[in-house]
């Protein structure tokens, strides 16, 4: 039977190996021989792992690039963010008109009308039948005129309503027509254009028994822009040998001058400046007119010879139409009653 070999002798066993259990007592070695080898800091075993240092380098070195990565990803969400914010400026410069007009106004200026214009719809017509006559009209001779002309009452049934849309007005035009006045006062239509609420233009007697020419810059009371004849003019007074009063009425609108002017007999009476026509496409109205939503201002007398043009009429045009009934080598796009 062996010895047990002395602590750190020759006889010890080999590092790595475990040391053999005391087969004489039955009980574990003793201590520092036959524990696990990573407790033991002696006796051929490695010693104790200390924990290892970290590497500051390493660590500086990755800091530095994920900071780098966070600058870039700010830069970049600033720059989209200035160019998103320059594209609402940008919008909203577009959108935008001086004055404080919004997007979506509608102001009566020439500049607004290409946007806002409602042209006709219908072909002209020339022919006199072209017409929805109210129950008191009558067609026929009248003296001192030669040709049909309408006789009216200046009551609300005598009218003559044409069936086709003519007058485009967001674009110049010239009205006219041969009148004779028989009621002594009061506002009188002899031709007007316009919609279920306004008239756009109106030829005819004023309220101080003047001629006029008269539009509307929009649809309310109070937008109505008129060029008015001499206050003393007899024919426009009515109840003075009717039947030697013909007069011939010539309202002309010229977009590029922003004007509207009267004619009477073929001299001019009065221009006014005017911004733009309010823009409607009902039908011309012989003898009354539209305004706010009711038929107003019946004509009391004679209508012949209603004409009109798509450009305005040169003053020359005008004075030659009323010796002539005609404006020489410029033919109306629509007639009425001539001749």
């Amino acid at each position: 039977m062996g010895t047990a070999p002395e602590p750190g002798g020759q006889d010890s066993q080999t590092p790595g190996q475990q040391p053999p259990v005391n087969p004489a007592y039955g009980f574990p070695p003793a201590s520092g021989y036959g524990y696990p080898p990573q407790m033991q800091g002696g006796y051929g075993y490695p010693p104790l792992a200390s924990p290892a240092e970290p590497d500051w380098y390493a660590l500086a070195e990755h800091n530095e690039r994920a900071n780098k990565r966070k600058r870039l990803v700010r830069v970049a969400i600033g720059a989209v963010s200035t160019l998103v914010v320059a594209g609402i400026v940008a919008a909203a410069v577009v959108l935008y008109k001086p004055g404080g007009d919004s997007p979506t106004d509608k102001a009566s200026t020439s500049a607004d009308q290409a946007a806002n214009c409602v042209a006709p719809t219908a072909a002209p017509s020339k022919a006199s039948n072209d017409l929805r006559l109210g129950s008191s009209t009558q067609v026929g001779t009248v003296e001192g005129h030669s040709g049909l002309a309408l006789t009216l009452k200046g009551t609300t049934d005598g009218y003559a309503e044409v069936n086709s849309v003519v007058v485009n007005t967001c674009a110049s035009f010239t009205i006219s027509t041969v009148v004779r006045n028989t009621a002594p006062q009061e506002p009188r239509a002899a031709v007007s254009q316009g919609s279920d609420g306004f008239f756009s233009f109106y030829l005819g007697r004023g309220a101080k028994n003047q001629w006029v020419f008269k539009v509307q810059t929009a649809a309310e009371s109070g937008k109505a822009i008129e060029a008015l004849s001499a206050p003393t003019d007899p024919a426009a007074t009515g109840g003075v040998d009717p039947a030697s009063q013909w007069t011939t009425l010539t309202g002309v609108y010229d977009v590029k001058e922003k004007a509207i002017s009267l004619y009477v007999d073929g001299v001019l009476a009065k221009t006014t400046p005017v911004t733009g026509i309010l823009s409607t496409n009902g039908p011309i109205e012989i003898g009354r007119a539209r305004f706010k939503s009711h038929w107003v201002d019946a004509w009391g007398g004679s209508i012949a010879d209603v004409q009109v043009w798509d450009q305005a009429l040169a003053p020359e045009s005008v004075a030659q139409l009323a010796k002539t009934r005609s404006a020489g080598d410029t033919a109306a796009r629509a007639t009425w009653f001539r001749f």
